[in-house]
């Protein structure tokens, strides 16, 4: 089987070649120095992915793929940078950009891996894709009630305490997005939130929610997955945008992903529209990786 293309842009020749060599071999990777020049790539048609960074002399990556994807819809596309990615999320919005990679200290390679597998496989869903090979999964909860999921809550951090030494704001994150599962997620056939916000309900079996625990040498994770696929990528980042600038403080929704990105380590969105909708979050044992904070939608 043919290798798919990648080809890297950046400014930088140490990143864009440090990307490159680990990407070669399972892929054909190329290089670009800047906008300009890939864009006149007489075979930029027969990439399968582009990886660019933002702030470049002349043309900054987000314009550039804005280009590549006008004029070849079907290539994938990639963000990186080293600056704050909160800096940018209305631009990705505008831009239909929806995975924006944190060039950390060190280069976290094993996370840029499952973006681009990813991507490039169409394969976005479960908890060990982002987990490492020699991860250890640890429980598999069904939440079919509201008062199960209070149970599983509560479950899960006494799970992890076994293994970790601090959970951190595991407990505000699950609450924030179990909650989303269970009250948003689930609509009426007139496409409106079936429940009530925090009343006491039993979901039908088509409405059960899946949550995954799994951790690995460097980070323990937390899938939580619905069979809805009600969310959107361009409804995710309409939201992180608007509590960002400040305008989402009273809106009724949206406060939940906005807070889960904001107190767990990564936040990865996975949307099979109509059909699966799937959080993961990931916290590192340690201070590993220092840079900003990444943004990844997948949408099917």
């Amino acid at each position: 089987m043919e290798k798919k293309k990648i080809l890297i842009v950046d400014d930088e020749k140490l990143i864009r070649d440090m990307i490159s060599d680990h990407l070669e071999g399972k892929y054909q990777a190329e290089t670009a120095e800047n906008a300009e020049k890939a864009l006149k790539l007489p075979h930029l048609a027969s990439f399968d992915l582009v990886i660019s960074d933002i702030n470049m002399p002349g043309m900054p990556g987000y314009e550039l793929l804005k280009h590549i994807k006008e004029k070849f819809p079907k290539i994938k596309v990639v963000l990186i940078t080293a600056y704050d990615v909160d800096d940018y999320i209305r631009m990705a919005k505008e831009h239909g950009i929806c995975n924006i990679i944190s060039k950390t200290v060190p280069f976290n390679f094993k996370e840029m891996d499952a973006v681009v597998d990813g991507l490039l496989s169409g394969d976005i869903f479960g908890l060990e894709r982002y987990m490492a090979k020699n991860f250890q999964k640890l429980k598999e909860y069904s939440i079919k009630s509201s008062a199960d999921a209070k149970e599983v809550r509560e479950d899960i951090l006494k799970l992890f305490l076994g293994h970790v030494e601090n959970t951190g704001e595991l407990r505000l994150v699950l609450d924030e997005i179990v909650t989303n599962a269970l009250y948003h997620s689930p609509k009426d056939g007139e496409g409106r939130e079936k429940y009530k916000e925090f009343s006491n309900i039993q979901l039908a079996e088509n409405e059960f929610i899946t949550i995954t625990c799994a951790i690995d040498d460097e980070k323990y994770g937390v899938s939580i997955a619905d069979n809805q696929g009600t969310l959107s990528k361009n409804t995710v980042l309409y939201k992180i945008d608007r509590h960002i600038r400040g305008e989402g403080v009273l809106d009724d929704s949206g406060r939940g992903i906005f807070m889960s990105r904001i107190f767990a380590d990564r936040l990865l969105v996975n949307i099979d529209p109509g059909k699966r909708t799937e959080m993961i979050i990931l916290n590192y044992r340690k201070p590993l990786y220092h840079g900003f904070k990444p943004l990844y939608i997948n949408e099917l």
